[in-house]
């Protein structure tokens, strides 16, 4: 990344990198489909002008699609979505999403497993002897808790307007 004038890092992209993996990911596809379709690039497909609107309409619902997935997954509801598109009419909605993940040790355990396979040795002055392998095996058991909160508030400065979800695992 290169600095910007602020301060801030600003990322460059990369169109060949990008192109390289998009094409690695047809080869793909078109093994998962049987060659009855063929993806290419929508510059190198013949199509009419209105064809990237369409295209360009279609990526923008595919990525309302998977923001709306997330805020349903962090627990916003219908209701709540309802509020953030109102707001969005007649201003700016900001989203700050707070996180903390805590990790607790609760025990070890030490246990012994047995080796399905025996090893039998035949001596002509002792008889048959059988052994086992015995593999001991040390566990560490863990609690894991994370808890988040969503907040959406109209306006940039975190105005009188907010509303929010929380949810822990």
């Amino acid at each position: 990344p290169t600095q910007h004038a602020e301060g801030r890092a600003m990322i460059q992209f990369d169109e060949h990198g990008f192109r390289r993996r998009v094409e690695e990911a047809v080869i793909t596809l078109q093994k998962v489909l049987h060659s009855t379709r063929r993806p290419i690039f929508a510059d190198d497909a013949p199509h009419s002008f209105d064809d990237k609107y369409l295209l360009a309409e279609f990526l923008t619902n595919c990525g309302l699609a998977a923001q709306c997935t997330c805020l349903e997954a962090l627990g916003v509801g219908t209701q709540q979505l309802a509020t953030l598109v109102e707001w969005s009419a007649s201003e700016t909605v900001t989203l700050r999403l707070a996180g903390r993940q805590r990790c607790t040790f609760l025990r070890e355990e030490e246990r012994e497993v047995e080796s399905k396979a025996k090893v039998v040795k035949e001596s002509t002055i002792f008889g048959k002897s059988e052994q086992k392998v015995v593999t001991r095996v040390n566990e560490w058991f863990w609690k894991i808790d994370v808890e988040w909160e969503l907040i959406a508030y109209a306006g940039t400065m975190g105005g009188p307007r907010r509303c929010g979800c929380r949810g822990a695992r």
